[in-house]
């Protein structure tokens, strides 16, 4: 198909398809016989016929499926209106139009954002408008070293160094990416332990163009670490630094990598249980100094350092001193809380059963493959689960603070805990969702505790003030693609490839007062400027305030539902994507 790579285009799965034009039936003389001879719509016709029938009997002798190890996700009570924001520019003239895989910002005062499509290049948006030039192309400046040959593989995420805006520091005007490049472009700081290499999952760091401030230069790529990737699947993801860290701590300026466990391999799941193995990056967080060096205590490839507290630093054991945290499957997402305690939340996409929320504590080991979940992972059968054994407490297993399991999804996505000031009742909660479905979840950041699991809810999204769904939003296609975004002020938006949009968590048509204050927030932020800032000062188009206030407006408690118990059935409100084929997850 045209307008895509064949390897992105992920199309639905229905058990029977209608042709393109309608066929006759034409007079076969077999010997002994007349028949006619059946068209291959009639064949495929009789075919679903017959299998619908096999299903129906198979249903109404077998005993009912059993339901989900955990209780059903109810309603919170809580609603947002979701509106378009803006379009991202297509990438292909097929859905994914725009693989746009995490908006952020540079923390410079701007009020620009900054979303990368994982084929190649990072936009910038200024005043709610896509400028016409990219921040960065990484298919430009890497060539034909750039792989984007898979769902998970390409300019993965982006992140600015804590000292972006501030001149003369060692950060200012520094750019990290995450992306995927040819086994041939580079050596592998970190090898495999299984066989066969697909691609390199690539951290590097870029600077500002000296004769054009308000882009990167595409010839200052620095490599920092390279990683072998075993399959296409669960590579480096997330990058990022922690915005709290003060400056002059020792936590300001450490770049934090999540790393994932390679995939499956050869039809089994982790068969080298690498995500255990203290001796290699995958399956883990790593946590480095991007403007350090290698030193004789803390050894590296020299291009960063090691943080001298980093848990596995100066150990004699063989275990990687990056490693911050590990056990992971696919860590896809991590953020830190700006507010309450500061709390860094990652989530881990699962397998076959559990999606998980993860409370990040230096050295901690969070399970994968041996857990998923709160639960035994089975290695012979991945589709069932096992009761934790009796000594569990014994064996060091740090488990999610947050979980869900597929009767509600297929795939957690990671977002960011509220700190904004348009929508107040979100205040404090955790708003992350489902990658596949779309559903919005919540949760109270208070309430993510080690040793226990919160309460997940959903949050209703309306559009114009009447309850929808991102895959209603997207024309109900079989898939949302979600993923977060967060601006300077602690606003939310919503990514989805599906269409390139990016949507805005915003106040339900009412309150014009909140409307205003909301307004002005983010009024203030858009025009504060650094003084250190590294671009020059542009004018914000007219009329855009008018605009925004068009469409937003005010934020609505629904009625609490009913959180008692309930029979474990499907309840209307999900969509068809709970019943996701296996092989629309590209997790």
């Amino acid at each position: 198909m045209r307008g895509a790579p064949a390897d992105e285009v992920i199309a639905p799965f229905y058990p029977c398809h209608k042709p393109a034009k309608r066929t006759t039936h034409k007079l076969e003389i077999v010997p002994g016989a007349i028949r006619p001879r059946r068209s291959r719509w009639l064949r495929m016709t009789r075919t679903c016929v017959l299998a619908a029938a096999a299903l129906a009997l198979a249903l109404s002798s077998a005993t009912p499926a059993a339901a989900g190890p955990l209780a059903p996700i109810p309603l919170s009570g809580l609603s947002a209106n979701i509106v378009d924001f803006v379009q991202i520019p297509a990438s292909a003239t097929l859905r994914p139009l725009a693989r746009i895989n995490l908006l952020g910002h540079a923390g410079d005062g701007s009020g620009r954002l900054f979303v990368n499509d994982m084929r190649g290049k990072l936009w910038v948006i200024e005043a709610g408008v896509v400028q016409p030039q990219p921040f960065l192309d990484l298919a430009t400046a890497l060539g034909s070293a750039f792989d984007t040959l898979g769902s998970q593989v390409g300019f993965s995420t982006f992140a600015f160094h804590p000292d972006f805006a501030v001149q003369g520091s060692a950060g200012y005007g520094k750019l990290y990416t995450s992306h995927s490049e040819t086994p041939a472009s580079g050596t592998a700081d970190f090898s495999t332990s299984l066989p066969g290499v697909t691609h390199h999952s690539v951290v590097a760091e870029w600077s500002l163009d000296p004769n054009d401030p308000t882009r990167i230069d595409p010839a200052s790529k620095r490599e920092l670490l390279r990683v072998a990737a075993p399959t296409r699947d669960h590579p480096i993801g997330q990058i990022g630094f922690d915005p709290n860290a003060a400056t002059g701590s020792s936590e300001h300026g450490l770049l934090y990598v999540a790393v994932g466990d390679g995939g499956p391999f050869g039809g089994a799941i982790d068969p080298a249980r690498t995500a255990q193995d203290l001796g290699n990056p995958h399956g883990s967080l790593l946590r480095i100094d991007p403007l350090g060096t290698s030193t004789a205590e803390h050894p590296t490839n020299g291009a960063y350092g090691i943080p001298q507290d980093n848990p596995f630093a100066g150990n004699t054991e063989g275990s990687l001193e990056e490693i911050y945290a590990y056990g992971f499957r696919n860590p896809h997402r991590f953020s830190w809380d700006t507010g309450g305690d500061h709390e860094l939340l990652l989530s881990d996409i699962g397998q076959n059963n559990i999606e998980e929320i993860n409370l990040i504590e230096a050295g901690g080991n969070y399970g994968w493959s041996e857990r998923e979940g709160t639960f035994e992972f089975d290695h012979t059968n991945p589709a069932i689960l096992l009761p934790l054994p009796a000594d569990d407490a014994t064996l060091g297993y740090t488990y999610p603070v947050a979980q869900y399991d597929h009767d509600e999804g297929a795939a957690v996505v990671g977002g960011f805990v509220y700190r904004g000031s348009l929508l107040p009742e979100l205040q404090g909660k955790y708003i992350f969702g489902d990658l596949a479905n779309g559903r919005v979840f919540v949760v109270d950041v208070d309430a993510l505790v080690q040793g226990s699991q919160a309460q997940v809810e959903e949050l209703t999204l309306l559009r114009n003030g009447a309850p929808t769904t991102l895959l209603a939003l997207l024309g109900n296609d079989f898939r949302a693609d979600l993923r977060f975004g967060l601006d300077e002020s602690g606003e939310i938006y919503l990514l989805t490839k599906r269409d390139g949009m990016v949507r805005m968590l915003v106040p339900e048509p009412g309150s014009a007062p909140l409307l205003l204050v909301g307004l002005a927030a983010l009024g203030a932020a858009g025009r504060r400027r650094s003084s250190a800032s590294p671009r020059p000062r542009t004018r914000r188009r007219p009329g855009r305030r008018s605009e925004a206030r068009e469409t937003c407006a005010s934020f609505r408690r629904l009625p609490r539902v009913d959180s008692a118990p309930r029979p474990r059935v499907r309840a209307p409100r999900r969509s068809v994507a709970d019943t996701l084929p296996a092989r629309a997850r590209t997790l």
